[in-house]
């Protein structure tokens, strides 16, 4: 199964896994986003590509109410904790960990609803690889860790938590 197919899968995955909160949070959408499998295929291999920053972040989708977001670490990120938005994270490449819960300490805001920095005292820590898929609510602190010398390549879905 080539990369495109696998990723035309997994968007189709998270499709349905959205289908519930869609329901219970209806939201205005003016116009219809698609995002084709060869453009999501392409943005993993640029993000799959090694060298260059350790942390490379491509935005393929970006609105008031969602984004959708390639993602490469080389490194681990900082703790962060967003208020209004549920992150869905679709693992393409790589291997990690998604610590998260706990109690969230000494964070700064980068703007309304976005914390980030700080540390995440205790909280779970799962393994992340090729294939999972992740739901991080609002409001829950969360960091990608990342081992040195790996790689981890991720779609995010960014969804506002309707009122």
């Amino acid at each position: 199964m080539n990369i495109t197919t696998r990723v035309a899968r997994k968007a189709l995955f998270v499709a349905l896994l959205m289908i519930p909160f869609a329901t219970i949070r209806a939201q205005h959408v003016d116009e219809m986003i698609y995002l084709p499998a060869a453009r999501l295929g392409e943005a993993v291999e640029a993000a799959a590509a090694p060298g260059g920053e350790p942390t490379k972040v491509t935005f393929l989708e970006q609105r008031d109410h969602h984004a959708s977001i390639m993602v490469r670490r080389a490194q681990s990120g900082e703790p962060e904790l967003h208020e209004a938005f549920d992150d869905i994270y679709v693992v393409q490449s790589g291997s990690g960990v998604l610590h998260y819960g706990g109690t969230y300490e000494g964070a700064r805001t980068v703007e309304a609803g976005e914390l980030r920095g700080g540390t995440i005292r205790g909280g779970t820590r799962q393994p992340l690889s090729a294939g999972d898929v992740v739901v991080v609510p609002a409001d829950v602190p969360h960091q990608v860790e990342v081992e040195p010398g790996q790689a981890l390549v991720y779609h995010v879905l960014k969804v506002r938590r309707g009122k």
